[in-house]
């Protein structure tokens, strides 16, 4: 019999790569949205709506009746929603999600953490993960909190690599060769769809990424490898430009963050533990397959030869 599966954040970019995943699965999809969210695309795939808000406790309870899973990918530290950020979404509407997971005893909870963040304190937005999987641990909810590397995709509109691949000259902020893990979104997608559906999964914490970290002369050489033509990468100096964040996050606190989510990531740190991903998802993503891809999906022609 087929699951029904709630997904909190439908309407992002990684939450409608979710559904895909769900549906593909035979899953019945339900999505909470808010009032003011469009809507037409998810149902156009089958998706029923429920209307319902983090920052309304009261819709979150009937939200969740009869679920077997449920799933969120929400954030609010990027502010995508006026309203939205790391205090009313990542850090009191995923608490008021818990209480009512609690309250309805759903059974399964798929959360999308960070890579490593009980080692970074020093980024709001990491550690607001941790905070929620302390307070999951507190209240005694079933889940399964994903731990994915940092996105080597982005949105079209906010992609960071694309511009600078397609032009042959990618240009990075602080270092070409500092490695981290990185994952693409559909991975990320995959596996929490992956977890919702399959018990044998058991609760937990899981890191996820590529088979390896990797650097910006790694994403150049396998990007010149699958357009045949050379790829210059060179770093912006970090003094420069981390200055230029921590001015503009004096007017905007997620410039603050992203500031000190890179003067963490250039600690060589940022690296996954991918043993517990190959048990329960099967073989790890290859670095360079996983540019190929990345590269296909931004539009690059792949060499003939």
């Amino acid at each position: 019999m087929s699951k029904s599966v709630l997904i909190i954040g439908g309407t992002g970019y990684l939450g409608g790569k979710v559904i895909n995943h769900l549906l593909s699965r035979g899953a019945k999809v339900f999505a909470l949205v808010r009032e003011s969210s469009d809507t037409k695309g998810l149902e156009s795939k089958g998706v029923q709506i429920i209307r319902g808000d983090l920052s309304k406790p009261e819709t979150l309870v009937p939200a969740l009746k009869n679920m077997d899973t449920v799933i969120s990918t929400a954030i609010g530290y990027s502010n995508r929603k006026k309203g939205d950020n790391l205090k009313s979404v990542d850090d009191l509407g995923n608490r008021n999600l818990i209480d009512a997971l609690k309250e309805a005893k759903t059974q399964r909870f798929v959360f999308t953490s960070v890579l490593n963040v009980h080692q970074a304190e020093s980024v709001p937005h990491f550690w607001q993960k941790k905070l929620i999987e302390d307070y999951m641990d507190q209240k005694g909810v079933p889940y399964i909190a994903l731990r994915p590397g940092a996105f080597l995709d982005q949105t079209p509109k906010n992609d960071f690599y694309a511009g600078g691949l397609k032009k042959g000259n990618l240009k990075v902020m602080g270092s070409t060769s500092v490695k981290w893990t990185y994952i693409l979104s559909d991975d990320v997608a995959k596996y929490l769809a992956t977890a919702a559906l399959d018990d044998s999964i058991p609760l937990g914490r899981i890191d996820i990424g590529m088979n390896e970290p990797m650097n910006a002369e790694m994403l150049a050489k396998y990007a010149s490898e699958y357009t045949g033509m050379p790829i210059k990468v060179s770093a912006l100096p970090w003094a420069l430009i981390g200055s230029v964040f921590s001015f503009a996050g004096l007017f905007k606190p997620e410039m603050a963050d992203l500031k000190k989510m890179f003067d963490y990531m250039f600690t060589g740190r940022y690296v996954a533990d991918t043993s517990l991903q190959q048990k329960y998802f099967g073989e790890v993503p290859n670095v360079k397959e996983s540019v190929f891809r990345y590269c296909q999906q931004i539009g690059l022609t792949r060499n003939a030869f």
